[in-house]
């Protein structure tokens, strides 16, 4: 075939096809080959009621059995025999329906079918000549026609956007009767192979084309001269009025600050600024050519966040937005999720005891305190199977955090670093007897502090006898029985941090010998 173009019918205006064809009535220019007629065409290409008379009358061929070879025949397309194709459902993410009823991945859709999308859904269609259409969330759109023509090359796909975005990657268009178009209420995009985005927006009366790869030509809906769209550029046309010229888009979003893995469950996804931009779209999808979107959002500013997606390995894209809402070009990256199993929430660090929520699904935990809080110089390191550890750390300030054990032994992502200050326990405690009462005083720590005293029947402290706070580093109770006992003492500063409970001191008295307290056997910190 010679190189195929493209007229609209009852006018003079040619297109050539690689500029994409926007009039709906268009011709097909075939070039004849040897053994050629009119006769074996119309068996050839054409659909009833149209035949070779009509061919010949068109292009005023005196012998319809005998024609030069190369002679350009003049076929509206309307007359050609049309064969039906279908697109194939490669990803959906959400809430996606087709004609009324769920739609689920695999599926293969007819021309018109008529999609809709929930709020955060997402749907990718292949279609036959492997260009590739994504329905996004919140969008309402029909597949006008998904057909081929019998003898020739190349495939006719014609898509309706009534309210909505979508995004496209088209297949460089080949055959005099294949070409690729998006109309929307407001204007129609015509494409012969690029990558664009189209946008519809009928409460404003308005569509928006924003081109990435490649070329496409923009029209108004119903008449009106088209305007070229070039790679890096975009329009926001407005109904009843001409194609504006294109602006150029914003440049993609540095993502040097996204980490390559992310530890937490809400993720949140750092870019930086773009001059002229007033919002940010960021998106996640499991493969790299956005087939298969699972998050989608628009943002003031940085960062980007998302929360629920299960740990897994994503691309990032994100693109900003200007004052006229046109979309610009698009930064990638990869990230992988590793969230689980989720750290423990810690609790208020009880001295140099740390404490923190049962995780279910736990295997164990693993403690870090570290005297800095990038955690190069650790203090130390447990692996605990209840969720509490005694440090029995000195006094000082440290830094600590906790991490999930798997079933298998591998650590989950850190918690979040949290400061703990390990305060001096209070000094041995003294004795002074007044008849039936004893009094116990210890050394007064800085001021503001409040004590807690404990006596107990034993030196693990599980039969306490007295357990009392108190505002002075002193405390009178009434003699207990004659017995041995155990005491200890601990302070909590002004802002509720406990020391450590000092040495346990032994109380005894019998009967023969009087109240008596030893000195304790292990200096407290």
């Amino acid at each position: 075939m010679a190189s195929p173009f493209f007229r609209v019918l009852g006018g003079g205006v040619v297109l050539m096809a690689a500029a994409g064809v926007l009039a709906a009535d268009v011709e097909v220019i075939y070039s004849t080959r040897p053994g050629d007629t009119l006769i074996g065409l119309e068996r050839q290409f054409l659909a009833p009621p149209f035949g070779w008379k009509g061919l010949q009358s068109l292009n005023h061929v005196p012998n319809p059995a005998r024609m030069p070879v190369g002679s350009k025949l003049r076929i509206p397309e309307g007359w050609l025999r049309a064969e039906p194709r279908v697109a194939r459902v490669l990803a959906v993410q959400g809430d996606v329906t087709v004609d009324g009823r769920p739609l689920a991945a695999g599926e293969t859709l007819p021309g018109g079918a008529r999609l809709r999308t929930g709020t955060e859904a997402f749907v990718t269609l292949l279609m036959p000549d492997d260009s590739r259409l994504t329905v996004q969330p919140g969008s309402l759109a029909r597949l006008d026609k998904v057909q081929g023509f019998r003898g020739f090359d190349g495939q006719d796909t014609r898509v309706y956007l009534e309210r909505g975005r979508l995004e496209t990657v088209v297949t460089a268009q080949r055959g005099p009767a294949a070409r690729y178009q998006v109309r929307t209420p407001t204007a129609v995009v015509g494409v012969r192979g690029t990558a664009f985005r189209v946008g519809s927006d009928v409460a404003a009366g308005s569509a928006q084309a924003e081109v990435t790869g490649g070329e496409v030509r923009m029209s108004p809906q119903g008449a009106g001269p088209a305007t070229a769209l070039p790679a890096g550029f975009g329009v926001v046309a407005r109904a009843g009025a001409p194609i504006p010229a294109p602006r150029p888009l914003l440049a993609a979003p540095r993502l040097d600050g996204v980490p390559a893995v992310l530890e937490r469950v809400a993720m949140q996804l750092p870019f930086a600024a773009v001059e002229g931009a007033v919002r940010y779209r960021a998106q996640l999808a499991r493969d790299e050519a956005f087939n298969e979107v699972v998050a989608d959002g628009v943002f003031d500013a940085s960062p980007a966040r998302f929360a629920g997606l299960p740990d897994g390995d994503y691309w990032l894209r994100v693109r900003a937005i200007d004052d006229a809402g046109l979309e610009g070009l698009d930064a990638f990256r990869a990230v992988a999720l590793r969230a689980r199993p989720e750290p423990p929430l810690s609790a208020v660090p009880n001295a140099a005891s740390l404490s923190w929520q049962l995780v279910p699904e736990a295997a164990g935990y693993r403690v870090q305190v570290s005297r800095d809080a990038a955690f190069a110089d650790l203090a130390g390191e447990w692996d605990r199977a209840t969720p509490a550890v005694d440090t029995g750390l000195p006094p000082g300030a440290y830094f600590w955090r906790v991490a999930t054990l798997r079933g298998d032994g591998r650590r989950g992502p850190w918690g979040d670093v949290q400061p703990l200050a390990v305060r001096k326990a209070p000094g041995p405690v003294s004795l002074n007897v007044y008849n039936s009462r004893l009094r116990f005083a210890w050394p007064a720590g800085p001021g503001g502090r409040i004590y807690e005293f404990q006596l107990a029947r034993d030196a693990s402290f599980a039969e306490t006898l007295i357990s009392q706070r108190i505002g002075e580093p002193a405390l009178t109770v009434p003699a207990p029985g004659a017995g041995r006992y155990a005491l200890r003492v601990r302070a909590f500063d002004a802002d509720g941090v406990a020391s450590p409970w000092s040495a346990v001191q032994t109380l005894s008295h019998h009967f023969v010998l009087p109240w008596s307290l030893s000195a304790p056997a292990v200096p407290g910190p």
